[in-house]
């Protein structure tokens, strides 16, 4: 009897030992997906917001902004709600859709301002250092171009490039 209930007891433990590794991968795989697709979502919001400075400056000189900027920045927009509604997890969702879509900005830099506020949050849940560096790096760029300078980075828009 005794034997009976410890080779019983055994398979239990095994049992939900194996339960419990399951659920654990499950969760770890889940929030591994997750966080890839909140990164995916965060670099493709850096280049819409990269593409809409463009708008400002535009609105800026009271120019038309260059129809390739607008198609990519259209693509860009939907490329990344095509990622939220994948993505129902990733807290920031609404706060992106807004300032994708939303009709609360009456001016390009309104909408410029309100997407560097939402990477500035997203960012600090991606990677705080990475988010950190490249807020640096592109206030340097803004800086340089807005007193009529050109980049020689090789990740800046051709655009920019000297």
């Amino acid at each position: 009897m005794n034997s009976l209930l410890g080779f019983l007891g055994g398979i239990a433990v095994s049992l939900l030992g194996a339960i419990v590794a399951n659920v654990l991968t499950r969760r770890r795989e889940r929030r591994r997906a997750v966080e890839e697709r909140r990164f995916a979502i965060y670099m493709k919001l850096m280049e819409l917001h990269g593409q809409y400075w463009w708008f400002t400056v535009a609105e800026f000189h009271g120019e038309a902004v260059p129809e390739e900027v607008r198609t990519r920045s259209h693509a860009l927009s939907w490329e990344i709600a095509d990622l939220l509604r994948s993505a129902d997890e990733v807290d920031d969702l609404p706060e992106v859709l807004d300032v994708i879509f939303g009709l609360d900005f009456a001016t390009s830099t309104q909408r410029y301002d309100a997407i560097d506020r939402v990477l500035d949050h997203l960012g600090k849940q991606v990677n705080p250092r990475y988010a950190r560096k490249m807020r640096e790096i592109s206030q340097a760029h803004v800086q340089m171009l807005s007193a009529g300078g050109r980049s020689n980075a090789p990740g800046a828009p051709r655009a920019l490039r000297a």
